[in-house]
C-alpha cells in the first residue's frame, strides 16, 4: 500500500499556457500562465505545493519536466483534447504588450480536485480568460476553509477573434463572497470599478467579502488594503531588467506564503515585491530565487 500523498501548501489553479514571447530583441517560445509560477513556492521553502490545470496533448513534455523538477505536486495536471491555451505576447521597443490568443484549453471544474488539495491552507486562482474556472472550483475552494486568493486579470479580459480585448467582470457579484484576497493592477482596478478612489473601490470590495486587496502599480510599488488599513510597499530593485511577464504571480504567490508563515502583512508584501524583483531578471517562469536570496535583498526595505 503506497502511503498517502501530504497535502500542499498552497494550490495554484489556472490555465498553463505556451507562450510565444515576440519583442524587438527575442522571440523565444516559453512556459507561461499564472499556474506556472507557482514553481515559486517550493524553491522558497513551502511545505508542499500544487497546481490544477488542464492542458493538451500538444504540450510539451519538456514543460511538465521542468514543473515536477521543481518540486510541484502535478496530481491536479490533467490532459484534455488536443490543444493547450496558447498566447502570443508582442512587445514593442517601448515594453507595450499586444497579445493574440491561438487556442484555450477546456474549462476548469472542481471535478480535477484531490482530497488533498482541499486540505491546502491556500488557494490561489490565477485565470488567463474569463471562462476558465467553473465557479464550483471557488466554492470548493472557499468550502475547505483555505485562505482564499484571486488574480482578477482573466476576468477583465475577452477573446474576440484571436484578439485579447477588455471586458467587464460580470461575475464579480457571484465570485466575492468565496474569496479572501483579490489581487489587482492599478488599470485592472480601474476596469473592474469605474474612475473613483482606490479607497472607494476597497471599501465596495471588502463590503462583498474580500478581506484584503492588493494593488500593484509598477514602479511606484504596491499597496495592500485591509477592511481598516493601508500598507504601501515600496518597489524592489532589480539587478537588470529583462521581462516583466509573470511579475504580479510571483508577488501574490510570495505574498501568500508568507503571510501564512508569520501573519505579518508588510512582512509578506516585501517578500512578494522581491520575489516579484527576480522575477524581472528572467525570461518565464525558471530561475526562481531560493528563501535566503529573498530575504538578503529584502533585508534593507524592512528598515525604510
Amino acid at each position: 500500500m503506497s502511503p498517502t500523498r501530504p497535502s500542499p501548501e498552497i494550490v495554484v489553479v489556472g490555465h498553463l499556457s505556451r507562450d510565444l514571447l515576440v519583442s524587438p530583441e527575442i522571440t523565444r517560445e516559453s512556459l507561461g500562465g499564472g499556474t506556472a509560477y507557482a514553481m515559486l513556492a517550493p524553491a522558497v521553502g513551502a511545505k508542499g505545493a500544487g497546481i490544477v490545470s488542464c492542458v493538451g496533448h500538444d504540450f510539451e513534455q519538456e514543460y511538465i519536466d521542468i514543473l515536477k523538477k521543481s518540486g510541484l505536486d502535478l496530481t491536479g495536471l490533467k490532459t484534455r483534447g488536443p490543444h493547450s491555451t496558447r498566447f502570443v505576447n508582442i512587445y514593442d521597443s517601448a515594453g507595450n504588450r499586444t497579445q493574440r490568443v491561438e487556442a484555450v484549453a477546456p474549462r476548469l471544474t472542481a471535478d480535477y480536485y484531490s482530497k488533498q488539495h482541499l486540505r491546502s491552507r491556500v488557494f490561489h486562482f490565477c485565470p488567463l480568460t474569463a471562462g476558465e474556472l467553473d465557479l464550483s472550483c471557488l466554492e470548493q475552494a472557499h468550502a475547505s476553509g483555505a485562505l482564499v486568493s484571486l488574480d482578477v486579470q482573466g476576468y477583465l479580459r475577452a477573446i474576440e477573434g484571436d484578439q485579447v480585448v477588455p471586458r467587464e467582470w460580470e461575475e464579480r457579484d457571484d465570485i466575492l463572497g468565496y474569496v479572501d484576497l483579490l489581487k489587482f493592477d492599478s488599470q485592472e482596478l480601474k476596469t473592474a470599478y469605474g474612475d473613483v478612489p482606490k479607497a472607494s473601490a476597497v471599501e465596495q470590495i471588502t463590503i462583498s467579502g474580500p478581506r484584503m486587496v492588493i494593488v500593484t502599480r509598477d514602479r511606484r510599488g504596491s499597496i495592500i488594503f485591509t477592511r481598516d488599513s493601508r500598507i504601501d510597499i515600496p518597489l524592489v530593485l532589480a539587478d537588470k531588467f529583462v521581462d516583466s511577464t509573470g511579475c504580479g504571480d510571483t508577488y501574490t504567490i510570495g505574498f501568500l506564503l508568507e503571510y501564512m508563515r508569520t501573519g505579518d502583512i508588510r512582512r509578506a508584501g516585501l517578500f512578494g515585491a522581491t520575489c516579484a524583483s527576480y522575477n524581472l531578471e528572467t525570461v518565464g517562469p525558471y530561475n526562481m530565487p531560493t528563501r535566503k536570496q529573498v530575504e538578503s535583498r529584502m533585508e534593507s526595505y524592512l528598515h525604510l
